[in-house]
Parts: structure tokens; sequence; C-alpha cells
């Protein structure tokens, strides 16, 4: 190339950019396309184990928003520059790694992951028009028979305390009957701590927001749980007789510990696996909602899908087509088979519920 043409194509590159760059209003990117209104800031608890953390990968959401079949449902996710989308009047704090700020992909398990809390935010954002905060609790492996067992549901007896105990010395001799006592409701109680801790320390964890003040009010408590119980040898054993009550005498204790009794509560199903794979977990689940002032349980097993999980059957994800697999799913079926589709829509759907609950007369 000779020197005039490169010089004649580097001009014609700069005015192509120029143009582009013009394009693109600044303002859409500085101010906030979401305002709130003033008024006290709306508080959902989003709380349980693992699939409430979220193991979807962001990769999976890209490819929502990029794949001309499913774009018109989630393109509302990216800027016009390529990047995420940050939700000034929706706020997330999460126990993984204690991290807050706008919401946006990246508030799962970790900063490349997400939960249901993207759907959710979006769904309560849109129609509360006020500041939200969602305050995820959540840690992997939890069960309500022990970690989240709450006051009012009692340990368990001193006969099965013992042989915990016994087992436990097996493998650790200096184990105590107290150091057994004090995993019970352990989970419960970091629950609240976390909660009361979050709520004292808005103004330190969000020094961006305009408010005037950082009045609050508990507007829902989310639970989506269940893989540790379900798979319970006992508990399935009794068909999860205890497990139901277990689970509204929690959310009584919660209201009452965090003095909001009429707090809406919604109870999300365990529905890894797709419709019919847990029917009297699911059975069970329902129940604790309907034992409830308030309370709603909401499927989640209709949002399974189906091709995703054939992918993983036949071992899509470790051959030369993995690509397939890994723009729509990156986990096995206990994590929803790691799809940002499912979460989302998980997330859609739990938000849903709990407005709809807000909407009646406590």
């Amino acid at each position: 190339m000779t020197r005039f043409r490169f010089l004649l194509a580097l001009a014609t590159a700069a005015a192509l950019a120029g143009a582009c760059a013009a394009k693109v209003p600044e303002s859409a990117f500085t101010k906030d396309p979401y305002p709130a209104e003033d008024g006290p800031i709306q508080v959902f608890i989003l709380a349980g184990q693992s699939n409430m953390q979220g193991h979807a990968s962001l990769r999976t959401v890209e490819y929502l928003v990029y794949n001309k079949e499913t774009a018109p449902e989630y393109e509302h996710l990216k800027d016009r520059m390529g990047g995420w989308v940050e939700r000034r009047d929706v706020w997330v704090w999460t126990t993984d790694g204690e991290r807050a700020g706008y919401l946006k992909p990246g508030y799962g398990a970790n900063e490349w992951c997400i939960g249901p809390e993207l759907g959710f935010g979006w769904t309560v954002g849109e129609r509360l028009n006020k500041q939200v905060l969602l305050l995820k609790t959540c840690w992997g492996g939890k069960s309500v028979r022990r970690d989240f067992l709450s006051p009012s549901s009692g340990l368990p007896t001193d006969e099965a305390l013992q042989a915990e105990l016994e087992k436990a010395r097996k493998n650790k001799p200096e184990t105590t009957l107290d150091d057994i006592k004090a995993r019970y409701g352990l989970s419960y109680r970091k629950m609240l701590e976390h909660t009361k801790d979050v709520l004292g320390r808005l103004p330190e964890l969000f020094p961006e927001s305009k408010r005037k003040d950082y009045a609050y009010e508990l507007a829902g408590f989310i639970f989506f749980q269940g893989w540790n119980d379900m798979v319970d040898g006992e508990q399935r054993g009794e068909k999860y007789a205890q497990f139901g009550p277990r689970l509204a005498n929690m959310v009584r204790d919660l209201r009452k510990d965090l003095a909001a009794p009429t707090l809406p509560v919604v109870i999300g199903e365990l529905g890894a696996g797709g419709p019919g794979a847990h029917p009297e977990f699911s059975a069970a689940q329902k129940a604790a909602a309907d034992a409830l002032d308030r309370a709603a349980f909401v499927e989640t097993a209709r949002f399974w899908e189906p091709d995703v999980e054939k992918m993983v059957d036949e071992g899509v994800w470790k051959g030369p087509q993995w690509p397939r697999f890994y723009n729509v799913g990156s986990e096995k079926g206990y994590h929803y088979l790691g799809s940002g589709r499912i979460l989302y829509r998980i997330g859609q759907a739990l938000g849903e519920g709990v407005l709809n609950l807000l909407e009646e007369k406590p």
C-alpha cells in the first residue's frame, strides 16, 4: 500500500468512527433512565440455598441478548455500547463476597453468574416505581431441617442429637454436644444478622444515592430452597411430613424477629427436573404457603428446558460441539442447568408473586 492510500484509509476510518460516535447521545449513558420516586426503600429479602445464589453463567445471558429468537425478550439487558444496563432504582446486596451495587448481571454465586435476582429486580423495578433493595442471604447446601431451622420448631430429640454427636466424633473427636446444637438454625440466625446489619448501613453501602434519607420498609420475603431437604432419605421416607410445618414456622419466626407481622412471603417451588419431577416435595412446599397468611407458592418447574437437559445427558458439553451447550447452559440439573433463561424467568415469576401479594390489603 502506498503512503497516500494508507493515509486515506486512516482518514476514512477516523471519519467513520466519528460518525458512529456522533449517533450515540452522551446523555443515554450518563443520566439515570430509571428514576425512583421518593418514599421508603422497598426491601425484599431473597433467601435460600445455591439456586437463590444463582449458577447461570453470564455467557448464557449474552446469548439471550444477541440470539435473534430471544433478543426481543432480553435485549433490554444491554446498552448500545455493549455494556450491561444498570438499574439505579434497584440496589442489590449479596452475601457472596458481600457485594453491593446497582442491579445488573453478575450478582449470582459470583460476579460471572446470575440468579433469580436479575429477573426479579427488573420485574418489581418496572412495577413499583420506587427505590428497591434486593437483600440476598443465601448459601449453598443448606436445609430447613437443620440450617434454616427456626426457634419455634425446636431442636431434634436428645437421642437424635447424641447419635449425631457420636457420628461427628469419628472425624473430629473434640466435637461437643454444644457444637452439634449450634449448627441448627445457623443460617436462620445469619439471615437475620445480615438483614439487620445491611439495613443499618444503607448510606455506607449506597453512597451515590441522592436520597434525602434512607428510610425503608420490608416489602417481601422470597424463599427459594429445597434440594437438601428433598434428597434427605429420612424426610423422603416420611413423605416430607415435617418439612412444611418447619418452613411455616420459619416464616412466622422471621416475621416476629423482624417486627413485620404482615410481611408478604413467596415460596419458590423446587422445580429442577421439570413438571412432576418432585411431586411430594412440591406439595410440602405448597402446604407451607397455604398454612400462612399473605403467602404464595410459585411454580418454577414450568421453566425447565428439556433440550438443554438432553445435551447434559448426552455429554455435549465435553465434546466437539460444546459451544451448543455453553450458549444455553453451564451447570448440571440441580442448578437448573446453569441456564440464564430459566433463572431469569424464575425471578420474574417470583417477582410477580410478591407483587400480587403487595396489592392485597394485609
